[in-house]
């Protein structure tokens, strides 16, 4: 255990630091309660073992003080002083302390707190440990409903989401905002073909490909379901979404994933549809609409292309 020492007298830091060691903890000295609070400040503690009478901040108040600087994060904290009266007690635990030493300290009353602590220390240490399980479990279950099993890219909950409220930002603010649809073409002659294994292989490195073509930090890729992906561009007017469309029409075509099936080309390829909205759409669900029709024109017109609203 770290164990922090509190007190004004040299002669207790000295004796209490002796049973520390003895018990193979690690002991740190502290003069007064100002010292002591500014180092749990920037750093862990597992016990603190505090005079109640020092100048300046007394151990009540310096109890009352760590308490709120720590907030949830619980060690606890053993009064050392001469008074030994029930109300003396009493005031000690309602401070937040939660055992009490009375001086002059027994060195072997001392080293039995101390190993009773120890009981607390590794229950402590155990419950942090399943705290910090649970925190990673609940960011994977997160991570898990916002992002595509299979890509590992936004999933349709996630565009749905974010789509809505960044159409609210662009209306409010007054600010365009783009949406790229994009369809594999002949995906499913691609899935006849070579099977749904490498059909899920293909979306992968489609997915992949529409990653690395460079984004902003507020810009999310999705799959938008089966063989569609999307792209939200908050604050991006059209000549710039554009750009980024066709980048990332020509770094799917880049991967060179044969598509013997293809009428287009020997290799994968996308049909992308854009539409940007500043102003012109109501709901969402004509910005959708925009670029779904814009998707459906690069289709009729010979797929492998980007349309746009």
């Amino acid at each position: 255990m770290k164990i922090l020492v509190i007190d004004d007298s040299k002669a207790i830091r000295m004796l209490v630091a002796e049973c520390v060691k003895e018990l193979g903890h690690h002991v740190i000295h502290a003069e007064n309660g100002a010292e002591g609070l500014e180092f749990i400040r920037s750093n862990d503690v597992d016990l603190v073992m505090m005079d109640i009478e020092m100048p300046g901040l007394n151990g009540f108040e310096t109890t009352q003080a760590i308490r709120s600087l720590k907030g949830d994060d619980w060690f606890p904290i053993i009064f050392l002083t001469i008074k030994t009266d029930d109300d003396s007690y009493a005031a000690c635990i309602r401070a937040g302390g939660d055992a009490y030493l009375a001086k002059p300290i027994s060195p072997k009353r001392l080293e039995m707190q101390i190993v009773a602590m120890e009981r607390i220390y590794e229950m402590r240490r155990k419950l942090h440990g399943v705290q910090r399980d649970l925190m990673h479990a609940n960011e994977a279950l997160s991570f898990a409903s916002l992002h595509d099993q299979l890509t590992g890219i936004a999933n349709r909950r996630n565009f749905d989401t974010t789509l809505l409220r960044e159409f609210n930002h662009a209306r409010r603010d007054k600010h365009p905002l783009s949406l790229l649809m994009c369809d594999i073409d002949y995906f499913k002659v691609y899935n006849d073909r070579y099977g749904h294994m490498a059909g899920d292989d293909c979306l992968k490195k489609i997915a992949e490909a529409i990653a690395s073509v460079p984004q902003r930090a507020t810009d999310l890729a999705c799959r938008y379901g089966g063989e569609e992906f999307a792209v939200i561009m908050p604050n991006t007017d059209w000549q710039g979404s554009r750009d980024l469309a066709e980048k990332i029409r020509l770094a799917v075509s880049a991967r060179k994933i044969p598509h013997e099936g293809s009428k287009v080309d020997s290799y994968v390829s996308l049909s992308l549809g854009l539409a940007t909205y500043n102003g012109q759409f109501k709901t969402i669900d004509e910005l959708m609409k925009a670029s779904d029709d814009a998707l459906y024109r690069a289709k009729e017109k010979g797929r492998n292309r980007l349309e746009c609203a």
